[in-house]
């Protein structure tokens, strides 16, 4: 595992390293589509390609995703958006009362995800 951060920038220096060693991996999953487009933008440099030398996978769905052919994981952001809203406001009601409720225990909200494969990704 490699942590490359996020962005651009992230997603160009995350290349770097395994496209200059000869054993690199056979597919590689970014943590956004942004920093996956980089990588397969990077790998394009030393005259390599997905999938033909690595698959690539990002999570977002972003549009530009589509037009690179980049295999993503496709989430609901504006549900994601509207869960993190209804906490905050929750929580904020809470801290304005006199004597507020104990906080309630972690929870997990799994949103639907879908897995949009383009010509990004083969099978090894």
């Amino acid at each position: 595992m490699l942590d490359a951060g996020s962005g651009i920038e992230g997603g160009r220096l995350a290349m770097v390293e395994p496209v200059e060693n000869p054993g690199m991996p056979s597919a590689i999953l970014a943590g956004c589509d942004g920093t996956a487009c980089c990588a397969l933008m990077a790998m394009r440099e030393p005259g390599l390609s997905a999938p033909e030398n690595v698959s690539i996978i990002g999570i977002d769905d972003h549009q530009m995703s589509w037009f690179l052919g980049l295999t993503t994981i496709a989430q609901p952001l504006a549900d994601q958006g509207a869960f993190s809203a209804n906490l905050l406001i929750e929580r904020l009601h809470r801290s304005g009362l006199a004597n507020p409720p104990p906080a309630s225990p972690p929870s997990n909200h799994l949103p639907d995800t879908t897995l949009v494969e383009r010509a990004g990704t083969r099978r090894r």
